[in-house]
């Protein structure tokens, strides 16, 4: 029996034969490696586990023996602003100081370093002080409008007033000019206070003072700090 090659049937029986064993020889040579595969050695990796957990074990000892002996660690609490502490305890400061001024020395530049104090409100202050002869109390800032609105405990943190650096009036000498450019001496006061020198001369207290200018006990109370007689 042939077939389409014109082979018999051994002839194609020994054809696929020889086609299976070439086949097989290929795959054995390309899928089986018949070298000794090398073999790792993994002891150095196991001495350092063996180690590690040697390590962990004497550090779990010592927590042991410190909770024993009532030697904990407590973690400090810090704030802000906290400085070193002082037997065992953190205080807390300000990051900085407060220099207070002389409410009766210092400058507008000084003055405009104080919360809620501006160019403007830093003018007025020292212009009304200048009229003044200097402040002998914080509430007379409220006398000048723009500066009403300041809470007087903040004025109070921020500066000082010395009383003794008023400069005083001598009501028995003073020209009409000196007297009409104070803030508490209007036109009525002034000429009634030369009219009176004119005709009995000095002034001897603020009892007469009153007297004489019928001024009422909150303008005597002022301008006893601020005459002299």
């Amino acid at each position: 029996m042939k077939t389409n090659f014109n082979f018999t049937k051994g002839e194609w029986i020994g054809a696929m034969a020889l086609a299976f064993l070439t086949l097989s020889s290929y795959l054995i040579y390309y899928l089986y490696d018949g070298r000794e595969k090398p073999r790792y050695d993994f002891s150095a990796f196991e001495a350092e586990i063996v180690a590690f957990e040697e390590e962990q074990a004497c550090l779990a000892d010592s927590v042991a023996a410190a909770r024993t002996q009532g030697r904990t660690y407590e973690r400090p609490h810090y704030t802000w602003g906290d400085t070193n502490p002082r037997n065992g305890k953190y205080e807390r400061k300000p990051m900085y100081e407060i220099v207070r001024l002389d409410l009766n020395r210092c400058d507008t530049d000084a003055i405009k370093t104080v919360p809620q104090f501006g160019s403007k409100r830093a003018a007025k202050l020292v212009e009304y002080r200048d009229k003044l002869g200097g402040f002998y109390s914080f509430e007379q800032l409220k006398e000048v409008y723009v500066l009403q609105s300041i809470d007087t405990a903040l004025l109070r943190k921020h500066f000082f007033i010395r009383p003794d650096d008023v400069r005083k009036i001598n009501i028995n000498a003073a020209t009409y000019k000196e007297l009409i450019q104070h803030p508490y001496f209007d036109a009525y006061l002034t000429k009634t206070i030369l009219a009176y020198r004119g005709k009995n001369g000095q002034i001897k207290n603020l009892q007469e003072l009153q007297q004489i200018t019928h001024a009422y006990p909150e303008l005597i109370e002022r301008l006893q700090h601020y005459v002299v007689f």
